[in-house]
């Protein structure tokens, strides 16, 4: 009843209830049944109800968390940290998680660990393959090349073939001198077939004499000349028309030939001092079909050169002019100079035509060498081997490269 009427609020001056205030010494606190009843009517509207329940004050409860706070604000905070690696790991390593985890140390045996599980993560798989092309560009090339082959690779084929593209190394190991020109082309072609502009680039790593020394070019050339890639590559080809060196230039014209350049540029060719130069033009036009290139040929047939002359009437051969060709081939059988002998054997060789074969045994007794062996080789190739005697010796006319 105390706490009732407020005599335990601090925040407030407590006065005393006139009638509970302690009567004088001595007096009899009911002297009288009406000052009883009385009092008893001043408390009864407040106690009609029973007794109030006491709420205890807040500050007495007992707390169910440490005496101090700052101590489990601490342990939250720490435990947010340990969660924290959980929460910034980043996606792809969640997207890596059906990827072996142990990658070989190697370049080469790594480069082949992610390409034998491209498919499960290509976008990883892809990235690592770039950053180790990156670390050690020489040692990816070693390793792709080799096993670069149309349909091997499925899905990761065109992402190789893009890096071998870009990658300075690939043109240097693709012209090694000492690589198997058949397997540098089957290469380049399977490069090609996804992605179409390779040629280009590796066109033009071979202008580079910095990076690729001169019998490394010619074999690049020769790799070009097996593309057959077209005259989109003339602005290209024309500046190795511009190289000092005339094996180049020669290689270079072979391939104007095939793809029949503009009239300037062929005049240009006809008219090189080189004489393997106007050979390989003229040899390069033997797949023209079209009737404008008969002047050409007909130009080289007064060349003062031999092979320039022998590929130009190979081509008007190739073109149904046969009686021309044999008219030609009766003169030059009778030439003073043996390279030129030679070549008409050679000629007749390239015609297949059984019909020379008299002929060709009277020059198989020719006392120059270059001339008998010429024609004892042309004779094996237009009738069966046993017309040319068993101990007959045997060679072949030489390099038709040599001036």
């Amino acid at each position: 009843m105390l706490l009732r009427l407020g005599l335990n609020d601090e925040t407030s001056t407590a006065e005393p209830h006139p009638e509970a205030e302690s009567p004088p010494s001595g007096a009899d606190p009911f002297s009288s049944l009406d000052e009883g009843s009385r009092r008893l009517e001043v408390l009864e509207p407040e106690l009609a109800d029973g007794p109030m329940p006491v709420e205890p004050c807040p500050e007495t409860e007992s707390a169910p968390f440490p005496a101090d706070p700052l101590s489990s604000l601490d342990e939250a905070i720490q435990q947010l940290a340990r969660s924290e690696p959980e929460l910034d790991e980043p996606a792809l390593v969640a997207e890596a998680a059906a990827i072996p985890n142990v990658v070989p140390e190697d370049v080469a045996e790594a480069v082949v660990h992610w390409l034998t599980h491209y498919n499960a993560n290509p976008a990883w798989a892809a990235r690592n393959i770039r950053e180790l092309a990156a670390k050690a560009p020489e040692r990816v090339v070693d390793t792709l090349l080799p096993l670069y082959e149309p349909g091997s690779w499925g899905e990761a084929a065109p992402l190789l073939a893009r890096l071998l593209s870009t990658l300075e190394t690939t043109a240097a190991k693709l012209c090694d001198p000492a690589a198997s020109l058949e397997a540098s082309v089957g290469i380049a072609k399977a490069l090609m077939q996804h992605e179409p502009r390779f040629d280009a680039r590796f066109a033009r790593s071979l202008l580079d004499h910095t990076r690729i020394g001169e019998a490394a070019r010619q074999r690049g050339l020769a790799i070009m000349e097996k593309l057959g890639s077209g005259g989109r590559l003339i602005p290209i080809l024309i500046q190795f028309l511009r190289d000092p060196d005339s094996r180049i230039r020669s290689k270079a014209a072979l391939m104007f030939g095939q793809i029949v350049p503009p009239r300037g540029i062929m005049d240009r060719l006809m008219g090189d001092t080189d004489a393997r130069v106007r050979a390989n033009f003229v040899e390069g036009l033997w797949s023209c079909s079209a009737s404008s290139c008969r002047p050409l040929f007909r130009q080289a047939l007064e060349d003062s050169n031999h092979r320039v002359v022998g590929n130009a009437l190979v081509g008007l051969h190739r073109l149904g002019e046969t009686r021309e060709v044999m008219r030609h081939v009766a003169k030059m059988v009778r030439r003073p100079e043996a390279l030129f002998r030679a070549a008409a054997a050679w000629v007749i060789g390239q015609t297949g035509e059984a019909r020379y074969a008299d002929v060709l045994r009277h020059m198989a007794r020719d006392p120059d060498p270059r001339v008998w062996r010429s024609a004892l080789r042309s004779l094996r190739q237009i009738q069966p081997a046993s017309a040319a005697g068993g101990n007959s010796p045997s060679g072949s006319w030489g390099d038709r490269g040599a001036a």
